[in-house]
């Protein structure tokens, strides 16, 4: 903060005439500015006269006027001695100590100033600097508080509150005070360029780069303004536009501290680490003494996976600068990278003994001891490391990853949730949790973080791409088909991307979409198993069946025996079923299954040995889907029906009441009961059912078609085919053969 200068003069004393000539003479040339010749006579009229407490006071002033502070403290401190109501020498000699930085001093000075009064803003105002400079940010703010209520236009009193709030942590305060003073001084750059860095404490990043800008319109040549905005910019991943301000604050000022590193950190974000690492090796060359700058050289050869050549460099650092903590704990990084993990272990803890309060130290250790099974140790220490800082997302991140490393997913997801508080686009900890909610099964959050992730990082291919491996995540999000979209304008040539628009074209029910994406990427990728697949299957629905089979039949060419292909047998088995070639349809399944078997082969193998009248193979199937998902209503209510066809009454209604206890509700489990019932002689069993699944669902046409057969195995012959042909107006497609066979 500035302080201000020494100008007032008070009037002269009656002194023997020849001290007020000399007196006279100086005061005269103060007021042109000639302070050495001021300081010449004041000091002659105090030779004549040493009592005269105005003479010390004007001529500490001069000294003032020309820095001399020791001089100008000198000076109030004996013209108080013989004048102690000369309130305004407390008041300059208080500025000359704190232009020393003898802070508390200066503040003992303000208090004598203000205890006096009468009380001015100036007074607050610069006991108010004081104590900033003191780091009391609290008794600061209220000063500059009480000195806006003599002077409440003084823009520079809400700017120096507004720091002294920053520096309390009060972002929000502090951004409100800038605010005001830009309102009172809308062209001070300065205040624009203290917002922004406000702005970014509080993750408003698109803020603090519209400030920086401000600044910069109004001070084109400011280097720090450049920098920090190429900070922010590199925060929200624009990279290009962070190398650009690097490079205008470099031209301005290129021995801005870390303004290589940062530059070379966006270069190899960008993937050009090649640039980044010349850099490097140019200013090494100019300057090979310097620690910092193999430090940042390291750190990009640790990017690049050459951990030796960053140990060197580490190595080097540190034998130029023994006592750099920073450089310890990115040896300890190098050194676990290459399997040295009691160096790393040391090499930490040596960092931590330089700088007890390093959060990126006690990350090094906890990776060390990781790596070491020390896993009590490892939370322990990250621990501490968000106990130094309740706000540092690294730190919650870190702590998030050993959890996960550990198998607790929850309590992972839980900091990664800390760490998206305090950063709101910290891309790795949506990354992250939404890979730890995946292995939860959390699907519908998963695809909300990785949605998330991209709309703030929307050239990251490998967030769209974890997105579409999640089980269907189609389901989850309305926004599949735009995602994917982008993806593909991104890098068309990924045939993955138009696999899952085509997957999220279809659940929108746009067939035809989802073929035409299908058929891009088969002939982009002709062997691509899961391809052909899917759009095989997009035949199958269209009633290609012939289609999806020569498709199925093309995979299956080109890998008939690993794991995945499983799907394949399963989804031509069903094909084949559709076509009512039965036989062929068991051996693809019978192959399914002795590959990898789910409760959906034996679901749809189960239907195919119902359709052959395999009763007994169709209800080993269905307990055995029920077995693998005790959750599938069609399991046992198939599995019911095929027992039914035995005449295993027990046998059926174990299995519905497995299946009641799922879905109570479920009107189609009564009517599969109603048809089991019929199976085991007992109609008006059946009837009931039928009645209760159409109270469920009266739309249901299924229980009008299934209750007509009830009725006509009571020999009810009016009645049931009346409810068969209701259940033809509500578009049965089996009821047209039943009346033709039953209501003649």
């Amino acid at each position: 903060m500035k302080k201000i200068l020494f100008l007032l003069f008070l009037p002269l004393c009656s002194l023997a005439q020849t001290a007020v000539t000399y007196i006279q003479e100086g005061n005269s040339k103060a007021n042109v500015k000639d302070y050495k010749g001021a300081i010449q006579d004041f000091t002659r009229a105090i030779e004549l006269n040493n009592q005269n407490a105005d003479v010390f006071y004007y001529r500490g002033n001069a000294y003032g006027n020309i820095q001399d502070y020791k001089a100008a403290i000198n000076d109030y401190t004996q013209a108080l001695i013989l004048k102690p109501e000369l309130t305004n020498a407390y008041l300059y000699k208080a500025n000359a100590e704190a232009s020393i930085q003898d802070y508390q001093a200066a503040i003992a000075d303000f208090d004598k100033v203000i205890a006096r009064g009468p009380k001015t803003a100036d007074m607050f105002h610069y006991r108010g600097n004081a104590k900033s400079n003191m780091g009391d940010n609290v008794g600061a703010i209220a000063d500059f508080t009480t000195a806006l209520q003599f002077t409440p236009n003084d823009a520079k009193l809400y700017k120096y509150r507004g720091l002294a709030k920053n520096n309390n942590n009060d972002f929000t305060g502090a951004i409100a005070d800038y605010s005001l003073a830009i309102k009172l001084s809308p062209n001070s750059a300065e205040v624009y360029q203290y917002r922004a860095g406000s702005k970014a404490n509080i993750n408003d990043y698109n803020g603090a780069i519209a400030d920086y800008t401000k600044t910069l319109a109004l001070n084109p040549n400011n280097a720090e303004a450049y920098f920090y905005r190429a900070n922010t910019r590199a925060k929200l991943n624009d990279n290009k536009g962070a190398i650009e301000d690097y490079k205008k604050a470099a031209a301005i000022n290129p021995n801005l501290k870390n303004l290589l590193l940062y530059m070379a950190n966006a270069q190899s974000n960008t993937g050009d680490t090649n640039i980044a690492l010349d850099y490097f090796n140019k200013a090494i060359a100019q300057s090979p003494q310097n620690a910092n700058l193999y430090m940042s050289r390291g750190v990009i050869r640790s990017g690049k996976k050459d951990h030796q050549g960053a140990l060197d460099d580490f190595n080097k650092a540190i034998e130029l600068d023994p006592k750099n903590g920073e450089a310890y704990q990115s040896r300890s990084f190098a050194k676990l990278e290459l399997g040295d993990n009691e160096g790393a272990k040391d090499d930490a803890q040596s960092a931590i003994d330089l700088n007890p309060n390093s959060i990126s130290a006690y990350i090094s250790l906890s990776k060390a001891k990781m790596a070491m099974k020390d896993t009590v140790g490892v939370i322990a220490d990250l621990t501490k490391a968000i106990s130094l800082n309740t706000k540092s997302d690294e730190a919650y991140l870190a702590r998030g990853d050993a959890y996960r490393d550990l198998g607790v997913p929850v309590a992972a997801i839980n900091d990664y949730t800390r760490a998206i508080a305090v950063n709101p686009v910290y891309t790795y900890a949506f990354l992250n949790r939404a890979i730890e909610k995946t292995k939860l099964s959390d699907y519908a959050g998963a695809v909300k973080d990785l949605e998330k992730l991209i709309s703030i990082a929307p050239q990251q291919q490998n967030a769209y791409a974890r997105l579409g491996k999640i089980n269907n995540f189609y389901k989850y999000t309305d926004n599949g088909v735009q995602l994917f979209t982008a993806a593909i304008a991104l890098n068309p040539a990924n045939v993955d991307f138009y696999l899952y628009r085509g997957e999220a074209k279809a659940a929108t029910g746009d067939t035809k979409g989802a073929m035409a994406d299908y058929n891009a990427g088969v002939l982009k990728a002709p062997k691509n198993i899961t391809l052909l697949l899917k759009r095989a299957l997009a035949k199958a629905d269209a009633e290609d069946n012939n289609g999806a089979i020569a498709d199925l039949s093309n995979a299956l060419k080109i890998d008939s025996l690993s794991d995945s292909t499983a799907l394949v047998w399963q989804a031509r088995g069903f094909v084949k079923a559709k076509l009512k070639n039965y036989k062929a349809a068991l051996a693809d399944l019978d192959r399914a299954v002795s590959i990898y078997s789910n409760d959906e082969t034996f679901l749809i193998r189960g239907d195919v040995k119902m359709a052959i009248k395999d009763y007994a193979g169709a209800a080993d199937d269905f307990h055995n889907a029920a077995y693998m998902n005790d959750t599938s209503i069609k399991a046992y209510s198939r599995g019911a029906i095929a027992k039914s066809y035995l005449g295993d009454a027990q046998g059926v209604k174990d299995d519905f009441t497995a299946a009641f206890k799922i879905a109570p509700n479920n009107s189609d489990l009564y009517i599969d009961r109603a048809i089991a019932k019929i199976n085991l002689k007992d109609p008006n069993g059946a009837v009931l059912d039928c009645n209760t699944a159409i109270s469920l669902d009266p739309k249901n046409s299924r229980a009008y078609l299934q209750r007509g057969l009830a009725k006509l195995a009571l020999s009810d012959k009016t009645e049931g085919c009346a409810d068969m042909n209701k259940a033809l107006s509500m578009g049965s497609k089996e009821a047209p053969d039943l009346i033709s066979k039953y209501c003649k």
